[in-house]
Order: C-alpha cells, then sequence, then structure tokens
C-alpha cells in the first residue's frame, strides 16, 4: 500500500527496488509525484491480486491497511510472491490518547468511535485497538510483534486533520457534501457536542498513539 507515498520515501536507499501498490488510481498518481527515485515504482492494483511474479521479492509491508484485507485472499498471494526466507510486516496505529485534558480525550475518543461506527468498520479497527494481537499472520510458526509509541504534541487544527485522513471521516463529510473545509469546522462542532471545552481549543496538548506491528517470514522450504 502506498497512501500518499511516505511510507515507501523513508525507505528509498535501504533497497534495490521498492514498489508501492494501492487500489487508488490518485493515490498512485500523488505518490509517484511525491517521490521520484528512480528505485521507486507506483502501480495501482490489489492486494488480493498483487501485480507481481513469483517468488520475486523479499519484504512486503501493509502500513495501516491489512485489516482492511481479505485476509487469506492477501495471505494466498504473500505467499505466491515472497522468496522463500521473505518477510511480511503488518503495521496498524492506534487512534490518538490526548494525554494532557482528560475533555479533549473524551470528546476526541468520542468523535473517532461516533463516526467509525456508522461510516466505517468498527470490527475491522478493533484489530488496531487491540494491538494487532488478533491479527493472524501467513506464517505463525515465525510470528513477531513488536510496539513503538508515537507522542506528538498537537493544536486542536493538527488532531483535527488528522482526523480528516480517516477513510470513516470522508466517507461521512461525502455523505453530507461538505469539502474539507466545511468538514474542518463540522468536526470542530462535534466535539464541542461530546464534551470539549473552551480552553481546549487553545491549548497545545500531547497525543499518544501506538504502532504495533506483526511480522513472520516465509518458510524456506
Amino acid at each position: 500500500m502506498t497512501f500518499n507515498g511516505s511510507k515507501n520515501f523513508r525507505i528509498v536507499g535501504h533497497a534495490n527496488k521498492i514498489i508501492g501498490l494501492d487500489i487508488s488510481t490518485t493515490q498512485v498518481e500523488v505518490a509517484s509525484k511525491l517521490v521520484t527515485d528512480p528505485s521507486v515504482k507506483f502501480i495501482q492494483g490489489s492486494c488480493e491480486k498483487l501485480p507481481i511474479e513469483d517468488c520475486s521479492v523479499d519484504v512486503i509491508t501493509a502500513i495501516q491497511a491489512a485489516h482492511y484485507f481479505d485476509l487469506p485472499a492477501f495471505f494466498s498471494e504473500v505467499d505466491r510472491a515472497l522468496k522463500p526466507g521473505g518477510i511480511i510486516g503488518m503495521a496498524g496505529i492506534t487512534l490518538p490518547i490526548c494525554t494532557d485534558s482528560a475533555t479533549l480525550n473524551s470528546a476526541a475518543t468520542k468523535l473517532c468511535w461516533d463516526i467509525i461506527s456508522e461510516h466505517g468498520f468498527p470490527d475491522k479497527v478493533t484489530l488496531i485497538e487491540n494491538n494487532y494481537k488478533d491479527l493472524p499472520v501467513p506464517f505463525p510458526g515465525s510470528r513477531q510483534e513488536f510496539s513503538v509509541e508515537i507522542v506528538s504534541e498537537w493544536k486542536l487544527q493538527d488532531f483535527v486533520d488528522h482526523c480528516l485522513t480517516f477513510s470513516p471521516v470522508n466517507t461521512m463529510l461525502k455523505s453530507l457534501g461538505l469539502s474539507l473545509e466545511e468538514g474542518y469546522r463540522y468536526l470542530v462542532g462535534m466535539l464541542k457536542e461530546r464534551g470539549m471545552v473552551e480552553e481546549d481549543e487553545r491549548a497545545v496538548c500531547k497525543w499518544s498513539q501506538t504502532c504495533n506491528m506483526v511480522t513472520c517470514v516465509k518458510p524456506n522450504v
């Protein structure tokens, strides 16, 4: 998966060839403009039918995406495309927790789950919130789990901008016919309705997220 290409950009120089895949043609176009290194190629395609030759890649990663996949179909493709001894890594990042304001954290948590429940896939997001403990892997005998805490200092605008990257939020805004600018104001109003106080609107707060990664290795036999 490529998203905007940022994950691929960070591993430039660590691999001879990098293929970024996304189901969205728009995302592929954006990523291709952001990352122009000749070792990186972005293509449109499905994770359940990888446009990659058999036993041709050393590493496959899925960042903030595997919980949405048809996992049996994806794992079949992983087994086909990975070289023996190759690694599959799947990472998910939890919803942000505001550690400096109880009122803002409560409002933000209610906002996220209310939107996810109505416009998203709560069972899928629960896999992330459970730190990917329940996420299956294609080669369970070599399963390993890693967790890294991500701490950010955000103004309210930063948190709302982060929310605007969520698929369920964009689905909601599209259903309401709202632009991103209108959506920003709409989300702030939703936070107020859920208990955000005036002080929260002006504060710079610490927010914590956990990035959980599950890896495993394709057997050599």
